[in-house]
């Protein structure tokens, strides 16, 4: 049995009978503005902390992206461990720059405890994957990011700080680049800029929310373009924020101009 065939027991454990099964492990995506719009199956979609957490302050949307891509979006035990932590932030405690974050937590710890969304664990080492280097490889790679960047507005950063901020981006980073090397199809879903550029040296494709949102807009039953672009806007407001490079610039980024069974954007 291969790293993609061992869900986490724990995440097993959480699943409940009643549960009625999504659809198959099949992913339609693309990951640029370059390429077809339109999904390719892919055997794992690994979803980042920040993606999810803003994905659900609209649940409805939510349960959209996993009607559609059904049991192959799954987190990485790190991210499980970030959205969990996060909700398990008081009332109390929580500020307003951070309450949103922890309210979309809130919904998707509801979503991985009732097995909806199923945590993945670290993937075990082989003879050409060594599973450590690879993380410690990914680490040095978005501390450099952070550093550059810090450099450029003059600050300094904390390695323990960094660290700690990316821990769910390198346990994705690290558990796509293993499903790139058994062969198999992948995408990581972030809206992270730093996560995108190092996961793709790696060879794992990307999406970002505009991008993931704009899928169910080329869907045989779509989402209205302009309920999609003001969606983007509204939970990509206060975090989660997209690179400027990746913005949709308005309603048509999500909009299918299907004539037939032919879309010249989509296609």
């Amino acid at each position: 049995m291969d790293d993609l065939e061992r869900p986490s027991p724990k995440g097993m454990a959480l699943r409940r009978p009643s549960l009625q099964p999504r659809t198959q492990a099949r992913v339609r995506t693309s990951t640029s503005p370059a390429l077809p719009r339109r999904h390719v199956d892919v055997d794992r979609a690994w979803a980042d902390t920040g993606l999810l957490c803003a994905l659900a302050r609209r649940p409805v949307l939510l349960d959209k992206i996993l009607d559609l891509y059904g049991a192959s979006l799954v987190v990485a035990e790190g991210v499980a461990a970030e959205i969990r932590r996060l909700s398990g932030i008081s009332e109390a405690q929580r500020t307003p720059q951070t309450r949103l974050l922890c309210s979309g937590a809130d919904t998707v710890v509801r979503y991985l405890d009732d097995g909806q969304i199923v945590e993945c664990p670290l993937p075990a080492g082989s003879d050409t994957f060594d599973t450590f280097d690879k993380l410690d490889r990914v680490r040095r790679q978005l501390r450099g990011i952070d550093a550059a960047a810090a450099e450029r507005a003059g600050r300094t950063v904390d390695a323990v700080t960094s660290a700690h901020k990316h821990a769910g981006e390198m346990h994705s980073i690290v558990c796509a680049a293993r499903t790139v090397d058994l062969g198999r199809q992948t995408v990581l879903l972030t809206n992270d800029g730093g996560a995108i550029t190092v996961a793709e040296s790696h060879g794992v494709p990307c999406k970002d929310l505009g991008q993931l949102l704009a899928e169910l807009g080329c869907e045989a039953d779509p989402v209205d373009a302009a309920e999609l672009f003001n969606s983007f806007n509204e939970v990509t407001r206060t975090f989660a924020t997209v690179p400027a490079h990746r913005q949709p610039a308005d309603a048509s980024a999500f909009r299918c101009l299907k004539h037939g069974d032919i879309c010249r954007l989509c296609d």
